[in-house]
């Protein structure tokens, strides 16, 4: 079968968008076709997967699988790209729409100019602490500034739900920090059983944070949509930042605002890449 394919990043985290709408990919195929196009030889390259499905609750719906074929309920840098080919190839035919996903219906808000997407400004939803929504199997309500171990070092983390588990770890040089040395324990770590991303953290001051990642089903990444959102939040509910933090990572900064028990939003770039057709 031969697909077309879009090929966009959200500041650096990049994505491969197709149009399924038809469902002539059956859901037992997806890990192979995601693995097959993510693989950066052998395919066209990608963290992650990105299908448009109809939707009997939306307006449109966006299935996200890893790069190793796994399936994620939500990717943050993912649904401003996929908003982006929506709105500019005419699947949907004006900016304001809803997005079914597995962690819930995200509304994004677009910046247009000249007919085309700038930026996107999208409602992740409600960030949850309960380590029963996370899900996170340890002896409290809630992990908030606690420590965890991870191969030779102990860090001081906390977990919260933004779409997918997340696990926040504060560092004082996140520039210098093997990610994957302690990333992939803290991955698999015994408190996930469904495993979790990764957001190593350095506070730079109350309006600005450096952030570095490590995503379940696809290791280090350029930068993390739903972990710039549990990072922020992780700062905000412990009094470390404003309400509104400049989340920096390595090609850029994603803007997250969150008043503490709403909504948390996040506004960033959906960048094109490039257009082909791929034998899946």
């Amino acid at each position: 079968m031969v697909i077309d394919f879009y090929k966009l990043h959200g500041l650096g985290n990049d994505m491969i968008v197709i149009d399924d709408r038809e469902g002539r990919i059956s859901p037992a195929e997806m890990p192979r076709v995601a693995r097959k196009l993510c693989n950066r030889r052998l395919g066209v390259g990608g963290d992650c997967l990105l299908v448009a499905r109809g939707s009997d609750i939306a307006d449109i719906s966006m299935l996200v699988y890893n790069s190793d074929g796994t399936q994620a309920q939500m990717c943050g840098n993912g649904i401003r790209c996929f908003s982006r080919v929506v709105y500019e190839e005419g699947w949907i035919p004006f900016d304001g729409f809803s997005v079914e996903t597995l962690s819930g219906v995200k509304r994004p808000q677009l910046l247009l100019m000249d007919g085309q997407v700038k930026a996107v400004r999208v409602d992740m939803g409600v960030p949850s602490f309960l380590t029963g929504d996370i899900p996170m199997e340890c002896d409290s309500e809630e992990f908030i500034r606690r420590p965890i171990v991870s191969a030779d070092r102990e860090f001081i983390a906390t977990a919260v739900n933004t779409g997918i588990p997340q696990l926040v770890v504060f560092v004082d040089d996140v520039r210098s920090l093997d990610i994957e040395k302690y990333g992939l324990p803290l991955e698999h770590h015994e408190f996930f059983p469904e495993k979790t991303n990764v957001s190593f953290v350095e506070i730079e001051d109350r309006r600005s944070v450096i952030l570095r990642t490590w995503e379940r089903g696809c290791g280090a990444t350029l930068c993390c949509g739903t972990g710039a959102a549990a990072v922020a939040a992780a700062c905000i509910k412990s009094g470390l930042t404003d309400r509104v933090v400049n989340v920096r990572v390595p090609l850029g900064s994603l803007r997250i605002e969150w008043d503490g028990e709403g909504s948390i939003y996040m506004s960033g770039p959906a960048e094109k890449v490039f257009y082909g057709k791929a034998f899946i």
